[in-house]
């Protein structure tokens, strides 16, 4: 039922607030090269950002002088405020409707040439965020029967890096270089630094056992499983689970029978990063340290919703990737289902 409500509320919002912008250059016309981009990044998902993190460099590159704004919440902000290439920020309160009157109101004063927003699915008070801010042209993802778009990328089976790279090359901006632009912060990178070497650890393996959504988070029993498992196959091997306040003492907790595993007192996502960064390989649940991986070219061993369409979205591009699939719940895996010959062991 309530899947069908939302369905209602997504057609008649789109019904309401799809409509074409007067000065928008019709699909058929190819769009100039724009003086200003607006990337849309309320959204808050760090693995997203890691995957199109490369366009605002690729831009500058190709001319320093297009402007490049991102709207975003006060609460992920700190992805963006380190990019050297983004000029301007927009802050937009997540889920308040006036918020996104007063930002789209205030962003169409700005004239912008091009709006990039590739979301799969678009909420109305995106839409109409969208629609209010009246830019020369509109960029998405699978919106062919949106009249707010007039540029539009419908290839299936595509990564989302791609996406980007695709939609900067509809402008006529030539991209070179797909690979992502990790975020760095000097303080966590020291504390990271001191963390391992005050525990003498080096060559780890990096553990994520916990993605964003209920599915993808292992439960307690089998994270035992897991570490029993792991610790066997690997006895010389070291540990490190990744972490957030929240579960940090609990896989403490888990962890304490383990001599060879380790958790760190993880605060943000730059320890997080720092610690796939110095890893010499990653197994993850949680796509975001997957992509976070890839930047640094890592070793892969990524666990998935068995959902063809969403692996080819967000996969792990690295040269060394293994991948297991599970059909509902994460939690089916038996650890053991993991060969011993996916580890870099050397």
């Amino acid at each position: 039922m309530k899947h069908l409500l939302r369905k209602f509320r997504l057609k008649a919002g789109k019904l309401l607030l799809d409509k074409k912008i007067l000065d928008n250059l019709p699909a058929s016309q190819p769009a100039s090269q724009p003086a200003s981009i607006l990337f849309l990044r309320q959204d808050g998902k760090i693995g997203d950002y890691i995957v199109s993190s490369f366009a605002f460099r690729e831009i500058k590159r190709f001319n320093p002088t297009i402007k490049i704004g991102v709207v975003c919440t006060k609460q992920n902000a700190y992805l963006f405020e380190q990019n050297p290439y983004i000029d301007q920020l927009y802050f937009v309160k997540k889920k308040n409707i006036f918020d996104y009157i007063k930002c789209g109101l205030k962003l169409r004063k700005e004239h912008y040439d091009l709006v990039i927003d590739p979301t799969i699915m678009i909420r109305n008070r995106d839409l109409l965020l969208l629609r209010l801010i009246k830019a020369k042209n509109y960029f998405g993802f699978h919106k062919e029967d949106y009249k707010l778009f007039n540029l539009n990328l419908s290839q299936q089976d595509i990564h989302f890096s791609e996406v980007y790279r695709k939609a900067l090359e509809k402008v006529g901006i030539l991209v070179s270089d797909v690979n992502y632009d990790v975020p760095f912060s000097q303080k966590e990178a020291e504390e990271i630094k001191l963390f391992l070497q005050d525990h003498q650890i080096e060559n780890y393996i990096a553990i994520n056992f916990y993605g964003a959504a209920r599915i993808k988070k292992v439960n307690d029993e089998n994270i035992l499983r897991y570490l029993n498992y792991l610790t066997s196959i690997l006895p010389n091997k070291k540990f490190i689970l990744l972490s957030y306040p929240e579960v940090t003492e609990k896989l403490i907790t888990l962890s304490k029978a383990y001599e060879n595993v380790f958790v760190h007192n993880t605060k943000n996502i730059f320890h997080t990063i720092e610690l796939i960064k110095k890893c010499k390989q990653l197994l993850s649940t949680d796509t975001s340290s997957v992509h976070i991986a890839s930047g640094f070219k890592k070793p892969i061993i990524g666990i998935y919703k068995d959902d063809e369409e969403s692996f080819n979205h967000w996969k792990p591009i690295s040269e060394k990737v293994d991948i297991l699939f599970y059909k509902n719940d994460i939690n089916e895996i038996d650890p053991e289902s993991v060969p011993k010959k996916w580890f870099d062991i050397d």
